[in-house]
């Protein structure tokens, strides 16, 4: 091979090593955020909700069924994907009926709130949810619960990273968003759980379906590996992603109760 052909091969192999990252890299910041949240169709809500505005003129919208009693634990839910608050009424009204006070909203550009979704924007949200409860409402952060399902781990590690609240509890979590698809290695991942979770200093419950289809299992024992004690992981048999709640009946809500009640 002659000196001028080896260089045009050096030439080009430098192009490809620079434009793959490259282009991943935009691929990430273009489109990641949209693959990874999917709201639902709107649909019309008729219970009431709180609007919180989380920049002027930009609102989320806040379901927000206060405890019974001043000392009464709030659970502050991160809803999975593709729902909103518009399907959750009896799952929020079931925690009420067990004794907690729920404040479940909806991220940026699902149901009834402004804006578009993004990674970033799930960490505002739920930082001003967090802040109403606090601030506005005088809830004690020992007596939050910090509760995310599938996606909703995401915003919920980062916020248990940041502020103290009594526990933090994750239902179908993944290790980052990049991972469930097994591309955790690409630059630009979001919701990186895995990499957070040592640093949360609180009790932790996470609660996982063995026929998770969505986020495998071993997400979920991967998350608990690395927690910190207190800890504790709900091996729910036979339950996939989105049936967790049904397939474990009344068992749910004993080890949830049990589980918070004991670490208080």
């Amino acid at each position: 091979m002659d000196k001028k052909h080896r260089k045009k091969l050096l030439k080009s192999a430098v192009g490809i090593a620079v434009a793959v990252p490259t282009f991943f890299l935009f691929l990430n910041g273009c489109v990641a955020d949209k693959v990874i949240f999917q709201p639902p169709s709107r649909h019309l809500f008729t219970v009431p909700l709180i609007y919180l505005e989380v920049e002027p003129g930009l609102r989320i919208a806040l379901r927000y069924l206060p405890p019974a009693g001043n000392g009464s634990l709030v659970i502050l839910y991160s809803h999975g994907n593709a729902e909103d608050l518009s399907y959750m009424e009896n799952y929020l009204q079931e925690f009420r009926f067990r004794g907690y006070g729920v404040a479940a909203y909806d991220y940026e550009g699902y149901g009834q709130s402004d804006g578009k979704p993004s990674e970033a924007n799930a960490y505002r949200d739920i930082e001003r949810v967090y802040r109403f409860l606090t601030d506005e409402e005088k809830i004690a952060p020992e007596r939050i619960v910090i509760y995310g399902t599938s996606v909703g781990s995401g915003p919920a590690c980062y916020l248990a990273e940041k502020v103290p609240a009594a526990a933090l509890v994750l239902e179908a979590p993944f290790t980052s968003a990049f991972s469930v698809i097994n591309l955790g290695w690409l630059p630009g991942d979001r919701f990186p759980n895995l990499r957070r979770i040592g640093n949360i200093r609180m009790p932790v419950l996470i609660i996982h379906g063995d026929r998770d289809s969505v986020v495998p299992f071993s997400h979920g024992k991967e998350l608990y590996d690395k927690a910190n004690e207190p800890k504790k992981f709900y091996h729910v048999k036979g339950a996939g992603h989105n049936n967790i709640h049904p397939t474990a009946g009344e068992e749910y809500w004993s080890v949830l109760s049990g589980y918070l009640s004991e670490k208080r």
